[in-house]
């Protein structure tokens, strides 16, 4: 596998964990089932990476999980449960200041230096306004930003990015792993945590 590949490979990972973690509708599920999962696993079945197996059973449940409206409604509701308002609390929250042990719920140190991060190259947030700017999926956008820009030019923001999922996302990704793996999840979505969690671990080697 050329490092090109490599490259190109995790950055369809990284945007495929957004997607999910963004909270699809209908035709977003869909649309990952039924053209974003086989392309990527058409890739990393053809370069024997250890995440294909993850991405197979990621299909073939979601196969399950869109045949019905009842099955698309689980999903939705699964995702109301797990990340925004579920009984007795949030059982794995999509903000890194939630891992942090000194911080508040929202808007702690963690939120406040992720502002600064995307100020610095120019980036906004892109979910609601209100949404604090460290969700995981802002900082798997930044982290894509800096990859796809410092991969294919830009040495100084690839450096930027290895730096950024090696000492910031990843600590807080696998608590946030662990936490969603003892909430009894959906599997497309413990699945999905994992392949981000495969491709921000990948990042320093590619």
């Amino acid at each position: 596998m050329s490092s090109t590949d490599t490259k190109i490979t995790l950055l369809k990972l990284i945007e495929l964990s957004v997607a999910v973690f963004r909270g699809p509708d209908a035709a977003t599920w869909d649309k990952i089932n039924s053209a974003g999962l086989p392309e990527l696993l058409e890739r990393v079945q053809k370069f024997s990476l250890p995440v294909a197996s993850v991405i197979q059973e990621m299909r073939s449940v979601l196969d399950q999980s869109l045949a019905s409206a009842e099955g698309i409604s689980s999903l939705e509701t699964e995702y109301v449960r797990l990340f925004i308002a579920g009984q007795g609390g949030v059982p794995a929250p999509l903000y890194e200041s939630c891992y942090h042990a000194d911080e508040p719920q929202t808007m702690g140190h963690s939120a406040q230096e992720m502002r600064a991060r995307l100020e610095q190259v120019g980036l906004a947030v892109s979910l609601d306004s209100n949404e604090p700017p460290d969700h995981l999926t802002i900082e798997l956008e930044y982290l894509f930003f800096l990859l796809s820009e410092g991969w294919f030019g830009n040495d100084a923001q690839a450096a930027m990015g290895a730096d950024f999922a090696k000492t910031i996302m990843l600590p807080w990704m696998r608590l946030f792993r662990d936490a969603l793996a003892e909430s009894d999840p959906h599997p497309v979505f413990l699945q999905t945590a994992d392949i981000a969690l495969y491709a921000v671990e990948a990042v320093d080697t590619a």
